[in-house]
């Protein structure tokens, strides 16, 4: 057996003890005997000084049962120093039995034939560190809980509200289609009247607008239940932009809306769902720019791609708008568009129907010049 009889003399053991900032002790003898311990180390115990020369599980008794007194005789049995980070132990504090955590290291003392005679102990109570810690990952639970619990709210309420715009835009649709067709029959009766007739085609346009904007909103409805398709097949795109301007023409006759069309341009995309993208590309140009005002439409083959644009020289985008132009529901707000009529919906829908198409939109603006909106679908989507 292993003597443990030579000690440090008490000068050494008080320079140790001094230079440590650390709450410190040194143990000696088999049975782990309190040679020395500072203040800050005592007061982890939550005793005083009357224990040290004592064996360390009489002095504090509530470290039987745990692993700590055991580990010491192993290192001084060793001499491999010990050590841990945050580790719980049972310590007296404010009179009662508590848990708190601490970052030790038992370290050995030789001799000069390399045998250990002592042990220095050296530990920092962590206890507030790792309480704050938890509170830290409490907290950030709680929060994510409450976002998953916002999300799932969220989702409810958008389902809720397509489910509200898709049964009003229903029961909207049929009187419109009646309303339509009485116009359309009072049209026929009042060719000798001037004034009915333009009044009748004032309602007509208005019905149409109503209409367009109806089917915007089933169209929203749908897209965000998956309802929507894409009937895809082949057909020439600058007849298609061409019939559509033309059309466009007589309903803004204000404007000038001119196309170059290049090339013929066979794609394979969805016929419906893109003349409405260019139908709204158009129709926003006009209603964002003077009157008597130039709109310029394009179209190109670029490699695999079908690009189409949009230019106008009407007021512009401000940067900070830029980025949510296709959002939702979003409308630039202005002075310049308060008597201008919609619901952010056109260019969301735009946008998802060319993402669909695997394509890409955007816009370029300068405020107070004009904008121009771009987009490119594959020929073969």
């Amino acid at each position: 057996m292993k003597s443990y009889s030579k000690v440090l003399s008490n000068d050494q053991l008080l320079e140790v003890l001094f230079l440590s900032k650390d709450a410190t002790a040194i143990y000696t003898s088999e049975q782990i005997v309190i040679e020395m311990a500072n203040d800050a180390m005592i007061s982890f115990w939550g005793k005083d000084r009357s224990i040290i020369g004592k064996p360390l599980e009489d002095a504090v008794p509530e470290l039987k049962g745990q692993p700590f007194i055991n580990m010491l005789k192993n290192v001084l049995l060793t001499g491999i120093t010990d050590n841990g980070d945050a580790i719980p132990a049972e310590t007296m504090r404010d009179g009662k039995l508590q848990t708190a955590y601490y970052t030790y290291e038992y370290r050995a003392i030789k001799d000069e034939s390399g045998i250990p005679y002592c042990i220095l102990h050296t530990a920092s109570d962590v206890t507030d560190m790792i309480k704050a810690k938890k509170a830290i990952k409490e907290t950030e639970l709680q929060r994510e809980a409450l976002d998953q619990e916002q999300i799932l709210i969220s989702i409810k309420e958008d389902q809720q509200k397509n489910d509200f715009i898709s049964m009003v835009s229903h029961e909207l649709k049929t009187p419109l289609t009646s309303i339509s067709a009485y116009v359309q029959l009072m049209q026929s009766r009042s060719l000798t009247d001037t004034f009915v007739a333009n009044t009748l085609a004032k309602v007509q346009k208005q019905i149409r607008k109503m209409s367009t904007l109806i089917s915007s909103f089933l169209n929203v409805s749908r897209l965000e239940s998956g309802e929507i398709q894409l009937n895809l097949s082949h057909f020439d795109l600058n007849k298609l932009i061409h019939d559509l301007v033309e059309d466009l023409r007589l309903i803004y006759p204000t404007n000038r809306i001119d196309f170059e069309e290049g090339d013929a341009k066979l794609i394979y995309a969805d016929k419906d769902k893109i003349g409405s993208v260019i139908s709204n590309l158009i129709s926003n140009a006009v209603k964002y720019s003077d009157q008597k005002s130039t709109i310029l439409v394009q179209s190109a083959t670029r490699e695999n791609e079908i690009y189409f644009s949009v230019t106008d020289h009407g007021i512009g985008i401000q940067a900070h708008d830029l980025g949510k132009i296709f959002d939702r529901f979003y409308r630039v707000e202005s002075h310049q568009t308060e008597t201008i009529s919609g619901f952010g919906i056109g260019l969301y829908l735009s946008a998802e129907i060319i993402n669909r198409h695997n394509g890409k939109i955007w816009v370029e603006s300068k405020y107070g010049e004009g904008s121009i909106f771009h987009f490119e679908i594959p020929l073969v989507s």
